[in-house]
């Protein structure tokens, strides 16, 4: 090993972009966590590059690479549905791994991981360079829970059962289960997606969930504003009419500000004026991130009811503010909310049907409100995330230089 104390690693991180928010700033976390106990080729797709390229202009790392693997021509066609926009990412994984070997070949690389868009139900090249290989974080397991699947309507529904079964077909295939078994290490984004890897690819697995590493806009401590806040897209699958009909279930004093827009905004303004709560709900639609993280400093609580993460962002930002959380125990959130330094700061809401989650969201959201302003110490810490990073490359490297 040309240096083993930072070891140069290829990084395929086809969502990869800094001061973004979903898959892509995930993908931003992770390389810079690798980056601080190692120097990186990223392999990265075209959306954001010209971003990334002003971020490196303005931060000069020599240890730091990007290479772009052009998908400009491919991201214009088939954007319908996850299914057709990953089967034409599986067409950018092979100009990808075309581009490896050629830089395997110009430079002595050590290892290789397969950061993002990284799921059990895909194959990943970075198992077949011949170098050790971590395969994640990997998500893709999560599913909605059965009883909360009205919350989804007849479109949601429809979208549920045709990813199960895109899903589990592709998972299946020959060269995904080899890329699963052949990892020298996997890192898994919550226990769902570890329990459905193949039996044997399922030893000598880290749940390390890729929000850990978000890379959060800084800001000031703001002064208790005493709102609950919910920070999502507005769509079916993110549980925004639970935290409206927990509302409905709180104490009348309790104010409510919901940022995010989508096709949900419409329905959810007709239902609190159903409920008689429409005047202690503000709707913001979208703002920036850096204000988003603002008004998370400024709430009493965060609120977090997605029905199918695998990790969430939000989530982990709204922690790493040091604001008090309510999450659905299911998915990457559930793994997260776990995470947290300290467990009185946070509460889980189980699984169930709608009336039984909204009522348990709207009795932690009480409590909330009665409890003190918190300090403003994180939640999480990102340091232990990197270490824990840390030590999956190493053993992956150890195990192949022994």
């Amino acid at each position: 090993m040309a240096d083993e104390r930072r070891p140069h690693l290829l990084v395929f991180a086809y969502a990869c972009a800094p001061d973004q928010g979903s898959e892509y700033g995930a993908g931003w976390g992770v390389v810079t966590a690798l980056r601080e106990f190692a120097r990186l080729t990223v392999l990265t797709g075209s959306r954001d590059i010209g971003s990334i390229r002003d971020w490196g202009k303005a931060n000069q790392d020599p240890d730091l690479e990007f290479v772009e693997i052009s998908d400009r021509r491919l991201g214009r066609f088939m954007r319908w549905h996850r299914i057709p926009e990953f089967l034409l990412y599986l067409l950018w994984l092979r100009k990808a791994k075309k581009a490896a070997f050629a830089r395997m070949a110009a430079t002595d690389l050590n290892g290789v991981v397969h950061a993002t868009y990284s799921a059990f139900w895909l194959p990943t090249p970075a198992t077949n360079l011949g170098i050790p290989s971590v395969w994640g974080p990997v998500g893709g397991g999560v599913t909605t829970p059965r009883p909360l699947w009205r919350l989804l309507g007849t479109a949601g529904v429809f979208q549920e059962l045709l990813d199960l079964v895109s899903v589990r077909v592709m998972a299946w295939l020959p060269a995904t289960r080899r890329s699963a078994s052949r990892a020298t290490r996997r890192l898994l984004q919550n226990r769902e997606s570890l329990e459905l890897l193949p039996s044997r690819a399922q030893v000598d697995c880290r749940i390390l969930n890729h929000a850990l590493f978000s890379v959060v806009p800084q800001s000031d401590p703001e002064p208790d504003g005493g709102y609950a806040l919910w920070v999502s897209p507005m769509e079916s699958r993110k549980g925004p009419r639970l935290v409206v009909e927990a509302l409905a279930r709180t104490r009348s004093d309790i104010t409510l500000m919901m940022v995010g827009d989508g096709p949900q905004r419409k329905p959810l303004e007709e239902l609190a004026g159903r409920l008689g709560i429409a005047d202690r709900i503000t709707f913001t639609g979208w703002v920036e991130r850096h204000e988003a993280v603002k008004l998370m400093r400024g709430a009493r609580t965060v609120v977090f009811t997605g029905l199918r993460e695998e990790g969430g962002l939000a989530l982990a930002e709204a922690m790493y503010a040091a604001r008090r959380v309510i999450v659905l125990d299911h998915g990457g959130a559930g793994a997260i909310a776990r995470a947290a330094t300290d467990q009185e700061r946070v509460t889980l809401v189980p699984e169930g049907d709608l009336d039984a989650v909204a009522s348990g969201f709207a009795a932690a959201i009480d409590a909330h409100h009665a409890a003190l302003p918190v300090e403003d110490q994180p939640l999480l810490d990102r340091g232990a995330a990197v270490t824990e990073l840390r030590d999956a490359v190493f053993e992956a490297l150890e195990q192949d230089h022994n």
